[in-house]
């Protein structure tokens, strides 16, 4: 089949997605967690032997809405509760970043064929408020985010997702897509939109697809199919109770799940220290304040596959040429910049060669490459190559600063959100390297409203600005694929549709046009594992290097804590714990317990 649409997606979708990827949906973010005894010992609380007896305990974990405040509408990003929506609603499917594998969640089974994909429910899921969770549920989740220009739209449309029988559902297939890509793209969508709250909004749609009561509706109570269910609100806190009738029931063994409204980083770790909460959902923390909390706190780090970039306007005088971008390149080095982010701990690693593909932790984005002494490594601090671009775009040095032709500074404004901390100290490095070096920058610091709503997704715009060099998945379709076809190269940092590109490894060598909308819709379908596939990601991780979209900084892993007094969990080797998120996942897989009391 000839793929028939381009990537399905607008500003509003694109912005939810992202902020849904870096957790700072409905209020700033408690940014990036870690943790660990300070003597370096390992404790998990006990081992799990899947024979816990029920208690009566409660597991408090962060949420930064306020929980009075709070709607539970993931498709209106206004106070949306992300961490609370995670144990109140079951995503269709989970994925182990360690090994690479899709686990079941609200699906038992999935097969994606030529035709069709097909989808089969577990057969005991059940709705918050008793309803059977049905086929005709799923079919309505999906209608609805087709309607919200969800990605699932580049291979299918409303009138081809249907129904088979009470459990199943078919999703037939209007272009080639290969199993993994197809369940990436609905890997974060989750089954929140019973009948009761929703049937009436997708009718709206169905009437009017230009209609805003999807986004506008704003519901005060949840019915999801989770291993929790909404109980109450108050000022400070949201009390779910175990759901008797989940899926998941038999696996949990405690019987609330709080979340405590807390505002910023260092009321999180204070609230750790002193108990207050049982788990830090996902929080950077530098190895000094790691060391001030008590021993029976745990660390688990998870893949995060992304991280810090610098974004540049193509449309820009100077930063659309691509000697400048590469001169930048050649400035930063990105091995200091990691360590001064990480505040000296291990949870950002330096992008190695940048072609657009995660693995910096292991260097495994280095496996999909033939040939990776063909790509330029813009290993830092090179400061002769720098000038040779600079003046081959006609730029001089002049009292130790670089100008054009025209006789205009090379400088810019360097926007960062100001609430990210690692983020900010990222930049301040960046900076000093390129302002040692004659290049002019001010760093500016954003309030979070700001930076997504005027500077990156608004009118306001930016020259140069902090941004993610990948959307969260491993296979390099994705990566590649968001930063030099997606809507957000296209309308965020204005990248072209197509470039003049040289063979591999010959960057003076004869061009020929890419353009990259028919690659990807090629690459979409392709068999993951076929040697024509690893040709055409060789290609394009090639124009990445060359043309640099976007350089591509630093690597992080999620940090989270868990508090062992009261509680057993895995340890980061289990490969569930590799699941987003461990404090909202393992209790569904009776790998996060309450000890006996």
């Amino acid at each position: 089949m000839a793929p028939e649409r381009v990537l399905s997606t607008g500003t509003e979708a694109s912005r939810r997605r992202i902020l849904r990827l870096t957790g700072t949906v409905g209020a700033a973010a408690l940014a990036g967690c870690a943790g660990g005894s300070d003597d370096g010992t390992d404790d998990t609380g006990g081992e799990i032997t899947g024979d816990e007896p029920m208690t009566e305990r409660t597991f408090t974990a962060p949420t930064s809405v306020l929980p009075d405040d709070m709607q539970w509408n993931a498709a209106n990003d206004s106070n949306y509760p992300d961490r609370p929506g995670f144990v109140v609603f079951d995503q269709l499917v989970y994925f182990r970043a360690t090994t690479g594998e899709f686990a079941e969640g609200a699906l038992a089974d999935w097969e994606v064929g030529d035709d069709a994909a097909t989808l089969t429910l577990q057969d005991d899921l059940t709705w918050h408020n008793g309803e059977d969770a049905t086929a005709e549920d799923l079919v309505r989740k999906l209608h609805i985010s087709l309607y919200d220009n969800h990605p699932i739209g580049n291979f299918t449309s409303v009138e081809n997702v249907a129904a088979v029988d009470d459990t199943t559902v078919e999703v037939g297939l209007e272009a080639d897509v290969s199993e993994p890509v197809f369940l990436n793209s609905i890997q974060n969508m989750e089954l929140d939109t019973p009948a009761e709250q929703y049937e009436d909004i997708l009718a709206e749609l169905e009437d009017d697809p230009e209609s805003t009561a999807l986004t506008d509706f704003a519901p005060e109570e949840p019915i999801g199919t989770g291993p929790f269910q909404y109980d109450s609100s108050g000022e400070q806190e949201l009390v779910t109770t175990k759901f008797e009738d989940s899926h998941w029931a038999d696996n949990v063994n405690f019987a609330e799940y709080r979340f405590r409204f807390i505002d910023g980083n260092e009321q999180a770790w204070q609230a750790l220290r002193g108990g207050s909460v049982d788990a830090l959902h996902n929080i950077f923390t530098s190895p000094d304040i790691m060391a001030s909390f008590p021993d029976h706190v745990v660390e688990i780090q998870q893949p995060a596959n992304w991280g810090l970039s610098i974004a540049f306007d193509h449309d820009h005088k100077h930063f659309g040429q691509r000697e400048v971008r590469k001169a930048i390149a050649h400035v930063v080095d990105r091995e200091v910049v990691a360590e001064n982010s990480a505040g000296g701990g291990d949870a950002k690693a330096p992008v190695g060669t940048p072609t657009g593909i995660v693995g910096n932790f292991d260097g495994s984005a280095e496996d999909w490459l033939d040939d990776p002494d063909a790509f330029e490594d813009y290993a830092g601090n090179n400061t002769d190559r720098a000038a040779e671009l600079l003046e081959s775009a006609g730029f001089s040095r002049e009292d130790g600063t670089w100008v054009d032709e025209d006789g205009e500074t090379l400088t810019f404004e360097f926007k960062v959100p100001a609430a990210w901390n690692e983020w900010v100290d990222a930049a301040i490095t960046i900076n000093q390297h390129l302002q040692d070096f004659g290049i002019q920058t001010n760093l500016i610091t954003r309030d979070d409203g700001v930076y997504f709503g005027q500077d990156l997704y608004g009118d306001t715009g930016f020259d140069i600005a902090g941004f993610w060099w990948s959307d969260g998945w491993t296979y390099p379709y994705h990566t590649l694929n968001w930063n030099l076809n997606s809507f957000d190269a296209q309308n965020v940092y204005n990248y072209p549709e197509s470039i003049e590109l040289p063979p591999i490894g010959e960057p003076d060598g004869e061009t020929e046009t890419l353009e990259f909308g028919p690659e990807f819709e090629e690459l979409v379908g392709m068999d993951r594992d076929a040697e024509e596939t690893r040709r055409k990601i060789n290609e394009l991780a090639w124009a990445f290097n060359y043309d640099l979209p976007q350089l591509p900084i630093q690597e992080k892993v999620d940090q989270c804590f868990v508090a062992t007094e009261d509680f057993s969990v895995v340890d980061d080797s289990d490969p569930d714990a590799s699941v987003k998120y461990p404090t909202t996942y393992l209790p569904r897989v009776g790998k996060l317990v309450a000890t006996e009391e």
